[in-house]
């Protein structure tokens, strides 16, 4: 099981956030549960850290289909790089679109409904910023996000992390939805505030 941030209120410990919230909504209503509870450094900036990963994933609308980002690249890759050898730019991207047609609506027949995951798209984001690792498994090479476990981090860590992942947040989803990124901020504090 991930970690769970509780806030202590009058009603209890509740969870800290949307996150917090969906993870102990998976916990069966009786089910026992045992974790190593410590007092956080700075919940507030925690808070403030989901918040923003909250209006990011609000504002995300899952694109591309079946064919992941990675092998999109690699097939766009392979047609430029054949365009580029015959000197003739754009002369495959049409057997190219047909193909990737294709290949979505066959997939899509294989796998009808596709869910929106608040934890994959933190695992995506937090990639995109730069903090992942490289690891070896049986498809090769992949990503895999580094741990924002808060009580590995130190504080300059955690800032580094968070400036990041706000940083791709408004490159990737953002930025098409607000003006400025102080509008964000403000969106994403607004947010946290009714958590």
């Amino acid at each position: 099981m991930a970690d769970i941030a509780l806030v202590r209120s009058g009603a209890g410990l509740i969870p800290a956030t949307e996150a917090d919230r969906e993870l102990i909504s998976k916990i069966k209503h009786g089910q026992m549960i045992h974790g190593d509870f410590r007092k956080m450094r700075n919940a507030k900036f925690h808070g403030k850290f989901f918040a923003m990963l909250d209006l990011a994933w609000e504002y995300w609308e899952p694109k591309g289909g079946l064919i992941p980002r990675q092998e999109l690249r690699g097939i766009r890759g392979l047609q430029r790089y054949f365009e580029q050898l015959n000197e003739r730019p754009g002369q495959l991207k049409t057997a190219v679109d047909v193909y990737l047609a294709q290949l979505e609506a066959e997939r899509s027949e294989r796998f009808p409904a596709v869910g929106k995951s608040r934890e994959a798209f933190r695992e995506w984001i937090t990639i995109e910023a730069g903090h992942f690792k490289l690891v070896q498994s049986p498809d090769g090479i992949r990503k895999e996000a580094k741990s924002i476990s808060w009580s590995a981090m130190d504080d300059l860590a955690f800032e580094a992390l968070y400036r990041d992942v706000f940083n791709a947040c408004w490159r990737l989803v953002l930025s098409a939805h607000f003006e400025t990124e102080a509008d964000a901020v403000a969106a994403a504090e607004q947010m946290g505030s009714f958590a």
